[in-house]
Protein backbone atom coordinates (compact mmCIF):
# COMPACT_ATOMS: atom_id res chain seq x y z
CA UNK A 1 0.00 0.00 0.00
CA UNK A 2 1.34 3.52 -0.76
CA UNK A 3 0.39 6.62 1.40
CA UNK A 4 -1.48 9.04 -1.33
CA UNK A 5 -1.31 13.21 -0.71
CA UNK A 6 -3.15 15.16 -3.03
CA UNK A 7 -4.98 18.47 -2.38
CA UNK A 8 -4.71 18.01 1.57
CA UNK A 9 -6.31 14.74 1.65
CA UNK A 10 -4.67 11.48 2.35
CA UNK A 11 -5.10 8.18 1.58
CA UNK A 12 -3.51 4.72 1.75
CA UNK A 13 -4.65 3.00 -1.21
CA UNK A 14 -3.08 -0.07 -3.30
CA UNK A 15 -1.13 0.61 -6.39
CA UNK A 16 1.30 -1.39 -8.60
CA UNK A 17 2.37 0.76 -11.23
CA UNK A 18 3.98 3.90 -12.84
CA UNK A 19 3.51 7.61 -11.49
CA UNK A 20 2.60 8.44 -14.58
CA UNK A 21 -0.53 5.59 -14.41
CA UNK A 22 -1.30 6.72 -10.93
CA UNK A 23 -1.03 10.12 -12.23
CA UNK A 24 -3.61 9.21 -15.00
CA UNK A 25 -6.23 6.74 -12.88
CA UNK A 26 -6.53 9.99 -11.08
CA UNK A 27 -7.71 11.93 -13.98
CA UNK A 28 -4.87 14.41 -14.40
CA UNK A 29 -1.91 14.37 -16.88
CA UNK A 30 1.88 14.34 -16.37
CA UNK A 31 2.46 17.89 -17.34
CA UNK A 32 0.08 19.21 -14.81
CA UNK A 33 1.56 17.72 -11.55
CA UNK A 34 4.99 17.42 -9.92
CA UNK A 35 5.09 13.73 -7.78
CA UNK A 36 7.43 13.58 -5.06
CA UNK A 37 8.29 10.22 -3.61
CA UNK A 38 9.42 9.68 -0.33
CA UNK A 39 10.15 13.52 -0.21
CA UNK A 40 11.95 13.84 -3.60
CA UNK A 41 10.72 14.97 -6.93
CA UNK A 42 10.41 11.80 -8.81
CA UNK A 43 10.45 10.86 -12.73
CA UNK A 44 6.86 9.56 -14.07
CA UNK A 45 8.46 5.99 -15.14
CA UNK A 46 9.35 5.31 -11.40
CA UNK A 47 7.52 1.88 -10.51
CA UNK A 48 6.21 2.12 -7.15
CA UNK A 49 7.14 -0.32 -4.92
CA UNK A 50 4.57 -0.41 -2.22
CA UNK A 51 4.88 1.17 1.17
CA UNK A 52 5.97 4.62 -0.01
CA UNK A 53 4.62 8.20 0.35
CA UNK A 54 3.81 9.78 -2.52
CA UNK A 55 2.50 13.08 -2.92
CA UNK A 56 1.00 14.61 -6.08
CA UNK A 57 1.18 18.35 -6.47
CA UNK A 58 -1.21 20.24 -9.09
CA UNK A 59 0.70 22.96 -10.89
CA UNK A 60 -1.19 25.73 -11.62
CA UNK A 61 -0.59 28.12 -15.07
CA UNK A 62 -1.38 31.47 -15.63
Amino acid sequence: MITLKFKGEVKRIEFKGTLKELVNSMGLYTPEVVVKVNGKITPETYKLKGDEEVEVIQVVYD
